[in-house]
């Protein structure tokens, strides 16, 4: 279990400790939602907890990405309905990061999901600091509601992270720009024909129960604004706008950026 918060570990783990995922009273198990760097976060986090002599594990309750271009990809195991705790307790010499994925055949570039009642069994592993789950999916848009179906949060999540890419800050509330602007819409009635993606209106949505903090409940709740290293100002608008819609954790990112990945 990583505790340590000390000035050397939060410059290994700037994302881990801004989340306060040191304070954890056990294993945090971390469930990503949202769109525009749902993957470069859980990849992140990962690599800080293996920064930090940790073990993390990566998975999605959504069908999931490999890492981002550029980055190693970790170890992967393929596990059965099931089977996911025990093949990664079987995989115990693989220290850092281990991803795992279901084995039902996916298009190219995507790994399969677990079923959302295995992730508790992959927390309890001897050796397992952090179970990252990416939640959501997003079609590659920066910014999204949730489905009926969405998102797929484990029960034993015990931390949600909402992810909005600034870059979709002007853009027209439309599926080129937006994964599932009919939910947007239902979420936010009364939008005229036409509306733009305005802070204020990416805010509503990422605060209210049915889009970001949809199955939250109880649990500690962060909304991070992810692309500031090409959206700077944009950004740092839609952090206040989500700020002032009443989340007490925001954060503006740049999770490409593996030096300064946090920016506020």
């Amino acid at each position: 279990m990583i505790r340590n918060a000390d000035a050397g570990a939060r410059q290994r783990a700037p994302l881990w400790h801004a989340l306060a995922l040191h304070e954890a009273r056990g294993v945090p198990v971390v469930a990503v939602v949202g769109a525009g760097g749902k993957t470069s976060l859980v990849y992140a986090l990962a690599r800080e907890v293996a920064a930090l002599g940790g073990r993390a594990i990566v998975t999605g309750t959504a069908r999931f990405t490999p890492a981002p271009h550029g980055w190693q990809m970790p170890s992967l195991v393929e596990a059965r309905p099931g089977a996911a705790a025990s093949a990664v307790a079987q995989a115990a010499g693989e220290r850092g990061v281990l991803v795992v994925a279901g084995v039902e055949p996916q298009p190219a570039g995507r790994l399969a999901p677990i079923a959302s009642e295995d992730v508790a069994p992959l927390a309890a592993v001897e050796g397992v600091d952090a179970v990252l789950v990416e939640a959501d999916g997003s079609r590659a848009r920066a910014f999204k509601a949730p489905a009926e179906h969405e998102p797929v949060i484990p029960d034993a999540a015990t931390h949600i992270v909402a992810v909005v890419g600034a870059s979709v800050l002007g853009q027209p509330l439309d599926g080129a720009h937006v994964h599932r602007p009919e939910r947007v819409r239902a979420i936010v009635p009364g939008l005229p024909p036409g509306a733009m993606c305005d802070a204020a209106l990416v805010a509503r949505v990422l605060a209210h129960e049915e889009g970001g903090r949809k199955h939250a409940g109880p649990r500690p709740f962060a909304v991070v604004v992810n692309q500031a290293d090409t959206n700077p100002e944009a950004a740092h608008a839609i952090a206040e706008a989500v700020r002032e819609a009443g989340v007490p954790l925001v954060m503006v990112t740049a999770l490409r950026d593996l030096e300064r990945p946090v920016r506020r």
